[in-house]
């Protein structure tokens, strides 16, 4: 058995494993999987054809017939997708999507009408090649920009993902083998166009199945990957967070993925909503915005909008298809773990339950005791002989 046929063998055998992989889990994220899941279904659907050649089945004709293979120039499209919403978490309106699959299948069509008549196939090869090449730079460009942008742009240097570096190298891997791959294809239109014949792109077949081999044992490792960027919480527990004067800071979880979107407007307004998401949370989980929260207890989204600087249609927008909970929720959070950070400054050695409820932003006691007992699960008084408790046990260790 040679080694260009074990390796073929290998990249099936991984291929199926990962499709499977990812059909098992791709409701955790079906519009970023399923780009991934159609490219290795097309490459599944290749492996079988370069064997043939490794077991001597076929000698005489192309790898596939010229017509079907160009089919798979829409795998570029589904990279193209596939990168953009790793990196960006967005979902982009198909409309685009399908309209660049038309390009793969109008050159399907032209080569299944023209490539058996006899006259035609140099006017193919000089057809066939700036409109396959302009494809695949086109995307090539795009998707490089999108990368750039997104992982190595000013704006990202201080975001918070705890598999930031993985899915950076991850998308390295993946603009290489776009690379190769691209230039391997655009060289054999290249020799058909100069040599006047067909190409069979058999030489060397263990090179690309190696490169494509070792990517997908980077996803056997790592299937994170398959999932993209995941944001960091930030958990500060109620024993052991620090006091300060600015409060502590509660996790918030915002959905990365937005909430399916129906109405026209809000779709043009998610393209631009996405590239200032992580401004805008990072905002709303900052020690301005915790003191605007506690100092003015008539506050609202409109309010706090102005004073964090965001546009209100953006606030609108996150909390709309980008959150699980309410303003009213984001607000009430903040003020009970500020009262938490209070009482562990010992606020309430001088001061009542009420006057500390009135420090936190609210209105009374009344609606202080109903957001804690929503958000810790007991009253203020209860967290209260907790954190006495943790102190105690401290101080006799």
């Amino acid at each position: 058995m040679s080694f260009s046929l074990v390796i073929q063998v290998l990249s099936a055998f991984f291929s199926l494993l990962i499709a499977l992989i990812v059909l098992r889990n791709i409701k955790r994220n079906p519009y970023l999987n399923i780009f991934i899941l159609l490219i290795f279904t097309l490459n599944l659907i290749r492996i079988p054809f370069s064997l043939t050649y490794e077991l001597g089945w076929q000698t005489a004709f192309r790898e596939i017939p010229k017509p079907f293979n160009i089919l798979f120039l829409s795998n570029v499209v589904f990279f193209y997708y596939y990168i953009r919403s790793l990196v960006l978490k967005e979902k982009r309106s198909l409309k685009y999507f399908w309209l660049s699959l038309l390009i793969p299948l109008f050159l399907f069509l032209v080569n299944l009408l023209f490539s058996s008549k006899q006259g035609y196939e140099l006017i193919l090869k000089g057809f066939n090649f700036p409109i396959a090449t302009g494809f695949i730079v086109y995307f090539f460009f795009k998707s490089v920009y999108i990368v750039y942008r997104a992982l190595w742009g000013s704006s990202r240097k201080v975001l918070r993902f705890a598999n930031y570096k993985l899915i950076r190298v991850w998308v390295l891997i993946l603009l290489t083998m776009y690379a190769l791959g691209s230039l391997r294809v655009m060289g054999i239109f290249v020799l058909e166009l100069v040599n006047k014949q067909d190409q069979v792109p058999v030489s060397y077949p263990y090179v690309s199945s190696l490169l494509y081999l070792g990517m997908l044992i980077i996803l056997f490792m790592y299937p994170e990957i398959l999932y993209g960027l995941r944001r960091e919480n930030i958990v500060l527990p109620l024993n052991n967070a620090s006091s300060s004067s600015n409060g502590l800071l509660p996790s918030f979880n915002w959905r990365m993925e937005p909430k399916p979107i129906h109405n026209k407007l809000d779709l043009s307004l998610a393209i631009k909503f996405n590239e200032r998401m992580d401004e805008i949370t990072r905002k709303l989980e900052s020690k301005i915005a915790i003191q605007a929260i506690v100092k003015d207890p008539g506050i609202n989204s409109i309010l706090l909008a102005e004073k964090l600087d965001i546009p209100r249609t953006y606030m609108h927008f996150l909390f709309k298809y980008h959150a699980d909970f309410t303003f009213v929720a984001y607000r009430s959070k903040i003020r009970v773990f500020y009262a938490i950070s209070k009482m562990k400054e010992d606020f309430l050695s001088k001061n009542t339950m009420d006057a500390l409820a009135r420090e936190c932003g609210f209105s009374s006691y009344n609606p202080f005791y109903a957001a804690f007992k929503a958000e810790m699960g007991v009253g203020p008084s209860d967290v209260l002989a907790q954190l006495k408790q943790g102190l105690n046990q401290s101080q006799e260790l």
